[in-house]
């Protein structure tokens, strides 16, 4: 009997730790970053929306420009790290390498797979609406529009937790440059 499948919060819950584990110096948004939710889209047949995952954020001082508000560098790193989560939801293997994770089964390498799988920037757009001031709670949403084989296109929202305020969006373009076709 195969094993249970992960839901796409608890996959993408476990790369955010596999993440955190790999920083030892807490030097990121990690230790600050909570997952709010990750569509399991693909066990609902009637989806009809891009695959969200949703982060909360708190807003660190030393994070803030000198008006005290998040600077525009720390906006683009946030959206950079948490749209690039979202294509942990139902991330499937590319062909080549279907038959090693199959056959994988330490939970460790496959985060680290995953986790390589996520590509690099190619374009990262952002649009700064409102200031994010030092010590707000927001929530990053992030929607995957597209994951190819080589190629993702994917969007956030950055809004202020108490209200939904936008602050921020961004387009974020990423490639896989080490997958073997």
């Amino acid at each position: 009997m195969a094993p249970a499948r992960m839901s796409n919060f608890e996959r993408v819950q476990k790369l955010l730790d596999f993440i955190k584990h790999l920083d030892d110096n807490n030097m990121g948004f990690q230790p600050h970053l909570e997952l709010v939710s990750a569509d399991d889209f693909e066990h609902d047949a009637g989806h009809r929306d891009h695959p969200h995952v949703v982060f909360a954020y708190t807003v660190q001082p030393e994070n803030c420009n000198r008006l005290g508000n998040m600077h525009g560098g720390a906006t683009a790193t946030l959206f950079d790290f948490c749209t690039s989560l979202a294509l942990a939801l139902a991330a499937t293997p590319a062909p080549s390498e279907s038959a090693h994770a199959a056959a994988s089964s330490n939970e460790e390498e496959e985060l680290f797979e995953s986790w390589r799988r996520l590509g690099v920037s190619r374009t990262l757009a952002v649009t700064y609406v409102r200031p994010a001031p030092s010590g707000i709670q927001v929530l990053i949403d992030c929607e995957q529009l597209h994951a190819g084989r080589r190629m993702s296109s994917l969007r956030g929202i950055l809004r202020r937790r108490s209200d939904g305020a936008v602050l921020a969006t961004c387009e974020h373009g990423k490639v896989v440059q080490d997958v073997k076709l």
